[in-house]
């Protein structure tokens, strides 16, 4: 069992690493304009709904209630209590089963080594188990690979729901964006339970000769299985609401999205000049609107011959062109000139 001395050991070598990460984070989210802050799309918020709906099972699930019976807290019992007087302190409070009396029996067989994999593992995977006997050889690892399939169900469970919200044909790009880390921290999770639950140390419990000194891991390792889980939907939905609404975590698309995004914007723009030069096309080759055109650049020549001549204007003028480069601007047109028609050959007849 992990030791308070390692886990402070473990915070004080990254505390100074994910610390100063941890303070700049939340400054770049507490500065954040207002005006980069988007409403949240559809999809996101079905991604962030299938996270609610697994974090509260996960939680749910560390109630009691969902927990099997643990007959020595039950009977108010130590582990080395004989099984006979376990069963009669039983059957005063509830109604023996078949399970009880399977149980009763290999406690029997077994003794203390039994009742410290029950303490483990738990009564399903204690009396259900045909592969081996409590105080063979290797039967406590034969019983981990009999519990493994059990211990890892949740977490498989759990990883369909995080591929499920993190899909992006049900929840969009922000959510798929997380896709693969979440997949990793599910794994990571599964393996550390499973890692824990093999390198568990029975020798505390063989100790023991109370019952509150008894540490029943099995029914602890389900309340933090689903803390744990909780726990992490809820930082994962947290973060893709964060990104997703403009707060964190921003980053610029791929390549091919800006491609696809320019040449959308590229075909937009061709469709309105094709509509411009439709429209322009039709008032040519009418005859009154081609007159009413005529008219007003006519009319416009004239208005801005007069405002020309007008004194004022031109005393500004010749304070503007004194004020200008006018290198400067030759130059400038050449370059846009060069880069407008450098694409464009001239075919020259022989």
């Amino acid at each position: 069992m992990v030791s308070w001395q390692t886990i402070q050991s473990f915070l004080l070598f990254l505390g100074p690493l994910l610390l100063p990460r941890i303070l700049a984070t939340y400054r770049s989210i507490r500065s954040r304009p207002a005006a980069q802050i988007r409403p949240l799309s559809q999809p996101t918020s079905y991604a962030l709904g299938v996270l609610f709906v697994s974090g509260l099972l996960a939680f749910l699930s560390t109630l009691p209630v969902f927990a099997p019976a643990n007959i020595f807290r039950q009977t108010q019992s130590r582990l080395q209590t004989p099984a006979g007087v376990l069963l009669t302190r039983l059957a005063a409070l509830r109604p023996t089963t078949a399970a009880d009396e399977r149980l009763r029996q290999v406690f029997d067989a077994g003794g203390l080594d039994a009742r410290l994999l029950y303490a483990r593992y738990g009564p399903h995977v204690l009396t259900s188990c045909l592969f081996a006997t409590p105080g063979d050889i290797d039967a406590s690892r034969t019983y981990l690979f009999y519990a493994v399939p059990s211990i890892v169900a949740p977490h498989l469970i759990h990883l369909l729901a995080l591929g499920i919200a993190t899909s992006g044909l049900l929840s969009g790009k922000e959510a798929s964006r997380w896709r693969t880390m979440a997949t990793i921290a599910g794994l990571v999770l599964a393996a550390a339970e499973v890692w824990f639950i093999a390198n568990y140390d029975d020798r505390y419990n063989a100790r023991s000769t109370r019952l509150n000194e008894i540490d029943f891991i099995h029914w602890k390792l389900q309340v933090w299985r689903g803390l744990a889980i909780a726990a992490m939907d809820g930082v994962l939905g947290w973060v893709i609401w964060l990104q997703a609404t403009g707060r964190a975590f921003l980053s610029p698309p791929p390549a091919s999205e800006r491609l696809l995004d320019h040449g959308n914007l590229l075909e937009s723009l061709l469709g309105k000049t094709r509509r411009l030069g439709v429209l322009r096309n039709g008032t040519v080759r009418d005859a009154g609107m081609r007159g009413k055109l005529n008219d007003y650049w006519v009319k416009e020549g004239e208005v801005m011959k007069d405002v020309f001549e007008d004194p004022e204007v031109l005393e500004a003028q010749r304070s503007a062109l004194r004020r200008i480069d006018i290198g400067t601007i030759d130059r400038e047109a050449e370059t846009y000139v060069g880069n407008f028609f450098g694409g464009v050959q001239v075919v020259t007849s022989p």
